[in-house]
């Protein structure tokens, strides 16, 4: 029984150490945060950009090169 009351002091004693801590944290401003998220996301358009391209390239290289597979040809009319 003496367990149950000990960790339940603890779960309380951490909450209010993480609350505690929090208090302390210096926050990012709307501007800062609204700066940074558009930042991520330019980054990740340019990677993701980036990795299509050389994606293309590679599977040009291996489809034509090494593979010799000619482009796709339409189907021949049928009458």
């Amino acid at each position: 029984m003496a367990t149950a009351t000990r960790q339940a002091g603890g779960i309380v004693r951490f909450a209010q150490e993480s609350w505690s801590e929090l208090r302390k944290v210096t926050w990012p401003t709307q501007e800062q945060v609204i700066r940074l998220t558009l930042l991520v996301i330019i980054i990740s358009v340019l990677i993701s950009a980036y990795i299509y391209a050389f994606d293309n390239v590679f599977h040009l290289v291996i489809d034509k090169g090494v593979l010799n597979i000619p482009d796709a040809t339409p189907a021949p009319p049928t009458q």
